[in-house]
């Protein structure tokens, strides 16, 4: 019995309910309509959901009405048209979405907003002993059984008399025919029915019921083939009678003849079964089921203020323009982090005492471009002075992947990432620091892919991350570069496996004149604006605790501010398609082409990539991939200097 089949079919979802009613008798199944997905146009791509199925005791044109009016009011976004096509081949209400609508995420709004997702109650009450009593499937069950056997034990008693009764009848006229002259001579000499009764039964030794039954007989079944017949039905009665004796004499018996007869109403009025059950935990829908895994940008402050915004939020513009602003921020408060992530994504929130939070990107409240944002004490449990200093997006948690930690001291740490799936809300350790360190840079990788490592004084360190020993979460690490004095940690980079064959071992002497121009490169961005694109080819890997190779030349009052592997996505023209996104102290954000940043020697002090005459350092920096730009950012773009 996997559970119960209603008539107008639908989907179960998952079978808590069915168990919790098996087991008590009280429970509560989830039902779904059946719904398909269409594709009414290749060309435009647009879809419909079509619903073939509506959950059991649910209206037909009151669900129509009430999608509508959800429509209307604007509660239940994406949908375009309805419409009922029902005819006498079955059910079928077309929904047609929007273009660009996601055919998902609008039926578990369905679900969740209309009754074409229901609950149906069972309350399985059966009258036990003349008085009605809460059951289990297995009480009820046996309590059926149990009536089943009285049932087919007082049908064979009855039909037992009844065959018993019978043959006393007919063991009467089986006599009669044997001695029919003696019994027409007895009948022609008495004077009424009654002598002629007791006549027979004095002289045959009959019964009173027998005897009337030979008076009863008609002079026709007197033949002798009316007597065969009452000879042969005296021996069928006794084959019946001798049958339901031993029916009744054990339980077994009855126990066979019920499963006989079940089988036989299986087989004549089985049909196939209506509602599919669906293996998943619950039908309930949780809030990650109705938002759209979209892609989305956060941006956190110093003071621990963030906030997210769609993509498209900041248009694309040429390097060396003054930016769009990122929008409010508090009295020296400044932006720290710059991330582009999906909606159902796991963000990791790390904080400067090597302290790890987790959170859905979702949970953040979205917000415009000149909005503050929301404090992030309002989403983690962070503790007073504890500030985030990396933020991860984690799609999904894969045992080859680790996490790469970088503190301002240059101590670096390989994480399995699988240490940080399961974090309890009031966060746990990723790093143990020294004092006077804090933990600034945290990167996804795998053992194939290489770490650009780059101090303030920008000096540059590349290591496998394969020579990196994996450590558990509450150590300190190992020491990354050899800093001289005054010197900090700048930046971390990840360089992917796919990458690795263009890193080519060149004789120092050569890499600032005879250099290969060919991705990838290192984008270097300084805090006065400035940056510039080095060869990857440039840079030779060794092992860590080393001091670097030279990879900015900087003024006495200028530093590094961050490091990015380039060069991945590629145009036909073979120039990179990325973008990175500089933000200012002060909060203005510039996005520009990477192509645009001009390839030159690690002695070379680069170009102007953003003009800080009044927005103060660079904060921070992001690298985002390319997307297919709106005719109208274009012409934006184009009218930007």
């Amino acid at each position: 019995m996997p559970g119960p089949d209603f008539p107008t079919g639908g989907l179960i979802m998952g079978n808590i309910g069915i168990l919790e009613a098996y087991r008590s008798g009280r429970g509560r199944v989830t039902v779904r309509g059946k719904t398909d997905v269409e594709l009414l146009d290749s060309k435009t791509k647009r879809t419909a959901i079509i619903i073939k199925e509506v959950p059991y005791q649910t209206n037909k044109s009151a669900l129509v009405e009430k999608i509508a009016e959800l429509v209307e009011n604007k509660s239940l976004d994406g949908i375009s048209d309805i419409r009922d096509e029902s005819d006498r081949s079955g059910m079928r209400i077309v929904i047609e979405l929007k273009r660009g609508s996601d055919p998902s995420i609008v039926l578990n709004n369905l679900y969740r907003l209309t009754s074409l997702q229901s609950g149906f109650s069972c309350n399985m009450v059966g009258i036990l002993d003349g008085q009605p009593k809460l059951m289990g499937l297995k009480e009820l069950l046996q309590a059926f059984l149990d009536f089943r056997c009285s049932v087919v034990e007082r049908r064979a008693r009855f039909k037992l008399s009844q065959a018993q009764e019978r043959r006393h009848i007919v063991e009467g006229i089986v006599v009669g025919l044997d001695n029919l002259d003696g019994v027409i001579r007895i009948i022609r000499e008495a004077s009424s029915n009654a002598i002629a009764s007791v006549g027979l039964r004095n002289e045959f030794n009959l019964s009173e019921k027998q005897a009337e039954a030979i008076l009863d007989i008609s002079l026709r079944r007197l033949t002798l083939l009316e007597g065969k017949k009452f000879v042969d039905e005296s021996k069928s009665l006794m084959e019946q009678i001798s049958k339901l004796e031993e029916l009744l004499s054990s339980k077994r018996h009855i126990l066979q003849v019920i499963e006989q007869e079940a089988i036989e109403l299986k087989n004549k009025f089985s049909s196939p079964r209506r509602s599919m059950l669906e293996d998943t935990d619950s039908g309930q829908l949780e809030d990650i089921d109705v938002i759209p895994n979209e892609e989305m940008l956060l941006v956190l402050s110093e003071k621990g203020y963030v906030k997210r915004m769609k993509p498209n939020t900041f248009n694309l513009q040429n390097r060396g323009t003054i930016g769009k602003s990122i929008g409010k921020l508090r009295v020296n408060d400044a932006t720290s982090e710059f991330i582009v992530c999906r909606a159902h994504d796991h963000i990791l929130y790390f904080s400067d005492k090597g302290i790890v939070y987790s959170a859905r990107a979702y949970k953040i409240p979205e917000c415009t471009r000149t909005a503050a944002g929301t404090p992030l004490v309002q989403i983690l449990s962070i503790s007073d002075g504890e500030r985030i200093t990396s933020v991860i997006p984690v799609s999904e948690f894969s045992g080859d992947q680790f996490l790469l930690m970088l503190t301002m001291n240059g101590y670096v740490k390989k994480v399995s990432l699988n240490s940080f799936s399961s974090i309890r809300s009031t966060g746990i350790i990723a790093i143990q620091l020294v004092p006077g360190d804090e933990l600034k840079w945290v990167r996804c990788c795998t053992n194939d892919n290489l770490v650009a490592m780059a101090s303030q004084n920008g000096l540059v360190n590349l290591c496998s991350c394969e020579n990196i020993r994996t450590q558990g979460r509450n150590t300190r690490g190992a020491v990354a570069m050899r800093l001289k004095q005054g010197d900090m940690m700048a930046s971390m980079d990840i360089i992917p496996a796919a990458k690795l064959n263009d890193l080519k071992k060149v004789p120092e002497a050569n890499t600032s004149s005879a250099k290969s121009l060919k991705g990838p490169w290192l984008l270097f961005v300084s805090e006065s604006g400035f940056g510039k694109r080095v060869p990857l080819s440039s840079f030779r890997a060794s092992p860590l605790n080393r001091v670097g190779l030279i990879g900015y030349k900087f003024s006495a009052e200028d530093r590094l501010a961050a490091v990015f592997v380039v060069g991945f996505s590629l145009s036909d023209d073979g120039e990179s398609d990325e973008q990175v996104v500089l933000v200012s102290q002060s909060g203005t954000v510039n996005r520009i082409k990477v192509r645009d940043v001009s390839i030159q020697s690690r002695y070379a002090r680069g170009v102007i990539l953003m003009r800080l005459d009044h927005a103060g350092k660079i904060q921070s920096a992001s690298l985002i991939s390319a997307t297919e730009a709106e005719p109208e950012e274009e012409a934006q773009a184009a009218a930007v200097l």
